[in-house]
């Protein structure tokens, strides 16, 4: 109860909102020694797919025989799963003692400051040797940008959190590139020519090496499934230099890695893999190849593309913006020829309907639902945006678990659905309570 009850203390910390900037968060760590001082940082922004590429350099670190630390957020349904060193989440015991140790230099700190500032005291506890840092939200100006890493890295660049970060895609970018350091590498997923342009800007400013998938590296599909993804690694600017053609499968030397497994899949998986591959070995030179192959090979990431049954076809996927769905409909086409009947849940805050465009014309039917969450999207707003913009069916379900079990009848009376559920993290979290996750303060998370 006394964890419980702490813990929700820490929540009301969010009633203070979103506090931008980096002055308490170093003002606090100064206080406390400045743990983050105490181990090499590996620092990762983006707007989708940072958590992929977070969890998969923190698995490279492990197979290589490295004390590791990482940081995430939100958790899926329980506060634990955010901070973990060397495969085991920090302990309820543990939180207790680290917000009481805080709390006399704590006044003014937000909820994610705070959490930061406890990762940072919990990896510098454990003797980690690295730390794999998921950004909150932007860069610049988030909590996390207090480290001077190892290597940076930018994945996929979108439009979201616009009330805080800017309302187009080079302002957006902008907060991104904030966590790029003086001289320290920058490894980026492909990204639109604007944000392209302005983070070579920024690296070229900083006098940072910039690498960007696509040109500077690049891997190779030989094989995608539910079970994940089969591919090559490559240095492409090894293949410019010796003036190989890397339109097609390059043969093997020493710069290539080959016959590399990931049990990720997805179109997407296979740039984010690909970004944290060379994230990790431009900071560890010490790899080698087999660790590399162990390391992925363990990597297990929940709510990406997940299959949770496959009889009935059962997936879920946090995907919540339009870019992100927009590649989890690409890759479902190519993983299955049955149609998804979709259980959706949204915060109020995202654009739903640049969402559900993607699944328009591809989706069986719709059932939109609202995750037991203060700031998801209400039925009644959702209908009230809606304006007969899509053709697809869609049927309004107030409780999520009346509106999957609706769904999964469809999918059994029809063998050629499956169900897929989407649009949040909060939801997909629900969603595996339902399949008997352990599960503790699922509804709290951050107020982006």
């Amino acid at each position: 109860m006394e964890y419980k009850e702490t813990i929700n203390e820490l929540y009301k910390r969010r009633t203070k909102g979103i506090k931008l900037g980096l002055d308490r968060v170093f003002s606090t760590l100064e206080r406390l020694g400045n743990p983050q001082k105490e181990f090499k940082s590996i620092h990762i922004a983006g707007t989708n797919g940072k958590g992929s590429v977070s969890k998969i350099i923190y698995n490279l670190l492990r197979a290589h025989g490295c004390n590791v630390g990482l940081f995430t957020s939100p958790h899926l349904t329980r506060f634990t799963e955010r901070i973990v060193v060397n495969d085991i989440e920090i302990s309820e015991d543990d939180i207790l003692r680290l917000i009481e140790k805080i709390k006399p230099y704590s006044e003014d700190l937000t909820f994610f400051e705070y959490i930061t500032v406890m990762a940072f005291l919990y990896f510098k506890e454990k003797n980690i040797e690295y730390a794999v840092l998921e950004t909150g939200m932007g860069g610049r100006l988030d909590a996390t940008n207090v480290v001077n890493p190892e290597i940076s890295v930018i994945t996929s660049i979108g439009v979201d959190h616009q009330k805080f970060l800017g309302n187009d895609i080079k302002s957006i970018a902008f907060e991104k590139a904030g966590i790029i350091k003086k001289g320290i590498p920058v490894v980026s997923s492909n990204q639109q020519v604007e944000v392209e342009e302005l983070l070579r800007q920024r690296a070229k400013q900083l006098n940072s090496d910039f690498y960007i998938y696509g040109k500077d590296f690049l891997s190779f599909l030989n094989k995608m499934s539910f079970e994940g993804l089969w591919f090559d690694f490559c240095f492409f600017k090894n293949c410019i230099q010796k003036k190989v053609d890397c339109t097609v499968q390059p043969e093997r030397d020493s710069k290539r890695i080959f016959s590399l497994f990931l049990p990720l899949t997805g179109f997407h998986q296979l740039e984010n893999v690909s970004v944290a591959l060379e994230a990790f070995i431009r900071s560890y030179p010490q790899w080698n190849e087999d660790s590399i192959k162990e390391g992925l090979k363990n990597v297990k990431m929940y709510g990406r593309l997940e299959v949770i049954s496959h009889d009935p076809l059962i997936i879920l996927d946090i995907a919540h913006n339009p870019h992100a769905a927009k590649s989890l409909v690409s890759s479902l086409k190519m993983l299955t020829d049955k149609k998804p009947v979709v259980v959706f849940g949204v915060m109020k805050d995202k654009d739903f309907k640049g969402v559900i465009k993607h699944f328009d014309g591809y989706a069986h039917s719709f059932f939109f639902t609202t995750p037991a969450y203060e700031r998801a999207l209400k039925i009644d707003e959702f209908l009230s945006q809606l304006n007969g913009d899509f053709r697809i069916q869609i049927s309004c379900v107030t409780d999520s678990e009346q509106a999957f079990k609706q769904a999964l009848n469809v999918c059994r009376e029809k063998p050629h659905l499956y169900l897929l559920c989407t649009g949040s993290s909060y939801l997909i979290g629900e969603i595996k309570e339902f399949f008997g996750e352990k599960s503790l303060h699922k509804g709290l998370g951050e107020l982006l």
